[in-house]
Order: structure tokens, then C-alpha cells, then sequence
């Protein structure tokens, strides 16, 4: 309740009090997903497949206006898994964003509350890449920035984001520190010059605190005690405690380049200093507490490309970096990711289209067992196929290829899914008043 009224409150203060026209905005749309998967939890092998049905609406409205706009959407995704009803789920994300332009100033508030299913994203840049059970997952964030022209050349860029995710962890969930919650808040500062039409280049450097713990890790261990002559093992239960904290300073160069009107080349590198702390504390009933403190500090490279090319025939979309992200497996992770994404068009309705990517994730923690356990890599193939039905609907019919190894275990998992996707977005006039 806190973050809906946060959101209005927000929304309020963004809002001019001047008495103008503004463009009245309101979208309504509604989508029907239904999912065959082979290995839902991503197992080595597999127990059963799943057939999910998705039930999709969603409104976005606000307002257009001369200098500033107003755009607020709220999305609910009904998850309904056939034959396992303890998975289902009530997806709530709702989004809010004002962009104000003026002469040589332009603002960016955006700001975020959602309840998300576990399940649809432990595989994603931030999350620890496990899918075994279904756990809420609670994300608010918020990100103001700000852009000033100090000449019709020179741009001066600052920015903030935070984020805060939390997930609903029940007693007996097994691995636990997977499902960690964290919070990240990060500070940057662009400078940026325009060469000529077609390059531009800018610095940027940025600085960064990350905070994750997580309190109640069920543990288990043998002992041996002496009964009478006799020395026999017994199993004994406790909790572990772990935490991390780190800092982190980068500093980038990077450039972006238009080859014509129809390609446009994006690309950035440099350095990261990262000083990180980490604790554990292990408790046995019977027994002293054990802790471990460690810290450390690291230097690493940032970097990313882009490739963007678009035609009357489609487009296509190459991309590759670097960075370190916050996540929940109770560190943070270096994440190298490469990317592709293309569409082309068959006819005036019918399109079809490829998403690829592959990720390493590599956990960066002081503690050597929390640094590697998470540590893997995830490849995504999906073609598509897409009929604009009428102006109103569309038909999206896909499959998708999925490859996740953890490499400390050394162990692979294989999944694959079809999907098809009903969407009708009716064609609504906005009012001008």
C-alpha cells in the first residue's frame, strides 16, 4: 500500500499546475500466453513438463504535452500452471515515468514497484539462476536523471538509481542464499561532446554500493561422540548467517557513430575498482558461533558494442559487455554477455524474427564458496513468427532453446518451450483538451 500511495504522491508532484492543452493518453491492452515447457525448473533430468496459461491485462495512461509528458501502466499476468496449482502465481508490475524538456534541461524520473514470479526471473542478468520452486519476488526502484547543454556541443548528464528486491523465502526452501535479497544504489556523472552529425563521444564515471544478506540458511553437519567404548556419528542441524557489502568506482570512455540513416555503431570500455566485505557466521545449538570476516579489493573491465542496422525490410540488433550487476545469489556478479536480435519482414503482416544471447555470470565475493557456487553460463535461441491479425491484434507464435550449466557442480541443464501469444491492443483516439 506504502508504494502504490508513494507512486500517486509522485505522480501528483510531477504534474504542471498551468492550465494548457495536454493530450490525454490511455492504452488499454490485453494478452493471452499459452506455454508448453519440457523442463520448467531447468533439471539435469527433467521430472515432468508443464503447460502454463498466462492471462495478461494491462492499462497505460497520462498524458502528452508541450515541454513534458505523464506515462503510468499497470500489468497483471495471471500465471496458471496446469497440474501443479502450488506454482500458480498473480504477477503486479506497475511503472511510472515523467520527461520534461526544456531549452538546455531535460529531466527523467522513472520509478517501479513489482511482484513477480521467481520462476520467470532467476535466469535474467540479475538473478542467481535458479528455478526449482517458486518464490515471490518483490523489486521497487526508482531512477532520477538530468541533462544539461552547457553548449550546443557539450552535454553534462547526472543520474541516480536505486533498487531494492526482496523475495518471501519460506522455512524449508532449499538453497536459500539463491534467493537473497539486495539493494544497489548507484550515482553517475556523463560528460558528452558532439563532434560532427554522425560521432559523438562521451566519459562517464559512476560510483556504486551494493548490500546483500541473507539470515537463515539451514546447515547440516556430522559429528562423532564417544557412547561408552563405542564412538558413533550423529547429524546435527544449525543456520548460517551471510552478508556483503562492496563499493565500486568506474570510470568509461565511449563513442556512438552513424555510419548512415540506416547504421549506427555504439561502443564503450573501461575500469572498475571494487572493494568488497563479506561475512559468515555459522550457529550449531551446543556450540561456540563461528565467523568469518574477509574483504577484499579488485580491479576489473567494463565494456560494451552495439551494432544497429534497420531497413523497410527490418532490423537487426548486435550487442556484447561487460559489467558487474547486482543479484540474488548473495553476491555480486560479473556478467560478459553477447546478443542478437533481428526481424524481417515477410509481407505487410506477417514478420518473422530471431532472439539470441549468452551469458557467463561469475560470482565476485571475498568467501570462496559463495563465489563460485552461482557461477554459470546461460544460452537463450528464440525464433518467432508474428501475423498483425488486424490493427488491433496480433498472433505470436515462438520457440525457445535453453542451455544453463552451473560449472562448479558441472552440471547441465536443457530446456525447451513453444509459446503462443494472442494480443489486442484496441486503436483508442486520445482527447486533446
Amino acid at each position: 500500500m506504502t508504494i502504490k500511495k508513494d507512486l500517486l504522491v509522485t505522480a501528483m508532484a510531477l504534474c504542471p499546475a498551468g492550465s494548457y492543452a495536454l493530450e490525454l493518453l490511455l492504452q488499454p491492452d490485453f494478452r493471452l500466453k499459452e506455454r508448453y515447457e519440457d523442463n520448467l525448473r531447468m533439471q539435469p533430468k527433467p521430472s515432468r513438463d508443464n503447460w502454463i496459461s498466462t492471462v495478461s491485462p494491462s492499462l497505460t495512461f497520462g498524458y502528452l504535452a508541450d515541454d513534458n509528458e505523464l506515462k503510468s501502466s499497470f500489468r497483471w499476468n495471471e500465471l496458471i500452471y496446469h497440474g501443479e496449482s502450488e506454482l500458480d502465481f498473480s504477477e503486479k508490475i506497475a511503472d511510472i515515468n515523467h520527461l520534461f524538456k526544456g531549452e538546455r534541461f531535460k529531466s527523467d524520473v522513472s520509478a517501479n514497484y513489482s511482484e513477480e514470479s521467481s520462476i520467470n526471473t532467476q535466469l535474467d542478468l540479475t538473478g542467481s539462476g535458479d528455478v526449482q520452486t517458486q518464490v515471490p519476488k518483490t523489486t521497487r526502484s526508482i531512477a532520477p536523471n538530468f541533462s544539461f547543454n552547457l553548449t550546443e556541443k557539450d552535454t553534462l548528464q547526472l543520474g541516480f538509481a536505486y533498487v531494492d528486491v526482496a523475495f518471501n523465502r519460506k522455512p524449508n526452501l532449499t538453497n536459500p542464499i539463491r534467493y537473497s535479497d539486495y539493494d544497489n544504489t548507484q550515482y553517475s556523472a556523463t560528460v558528452a561532446h558532439v563532434f560532427t552529425e554522425q560521432f559523438s563521444a562521451n566519459l562517464t564515471a559512476s560510483y556504486a554500493e551494493f548490500s546483500s544478506s541473507n539470515g537463515n540458511i539451514p546447515i547440516e553437519t556430522r559429528i562423532f561422540v564417544q557412547n561408552g567404548s563405542a564412538i558413533i556419528p550423529i547429524t546435527i542441524t544449525g543456520n548460517q548467517a551471510y552478508a556483503q557489502k562492496s563499493q565500486t568506482l568506474t570510470y568509461q570512455a565511449g563513442m556512438q557513430y552513424s555510419v548512415n540513416e540506416t547504421t549506427q555503431i555504439a561502443l564503450s570500455a573501461g575500469l572498475r575498482n571494487t572493494d568488497t566485505q563479506s561475512s559468515s557466521v555459522t550457529r550449531f545449538p551446543g556450540f561456540p558461533t563461528n565467523g568469518i570476516e574477509q574483504s577484499s579489493s579488485t580491479i576489473g573491465h567494463v565494456f560494451s558494442a552495439n551494432l544497429l542496422h534497420a531497413e523497410e525490410w527490418g532490423n537487426f540488433n548486435v550487442s556484447a559487455g561487460q559489467q558487474l550487476n547486482p543479484a540474488s545469489s548473495g553476491t555480486q556478479n560479473q556478467s560478459t554477455s553477447f546478443g542478437l536480435r533481428g526481424k524481417y519482414n515477410l509481407s505487410e503482416r506477417l514478420s518473422t524474427g530471431l532472439n539470441a544471447s549468452y551469458l557467463i555470470s561469475e560470482g565476485q565475493s571475498t568467501l570462496s564458496s559463495v563465489s563460485t557456487s552461482n557461477n554459470r553460463t546461460y544460452l537463450s535461441v528464440t525464433p518467432n513468427l508474428r501475423w498483425r491479425w488486424t490493427n488491433d491484434i496480433d498472433l505470436d507464435l515462438s520457440y525457445t532453446y535453453r542451455d544453463r550449466t552451473y560449472e562448479a557442480l558441472n552440471q547441465t541443464s536443457i530446456g525447451n518451450s513453444i509459446q503462443l501469444q494472442f494480443s489486442y491492443q484496441p486503436q483508442i483516439n486520445r482527447q486533446v483538451k
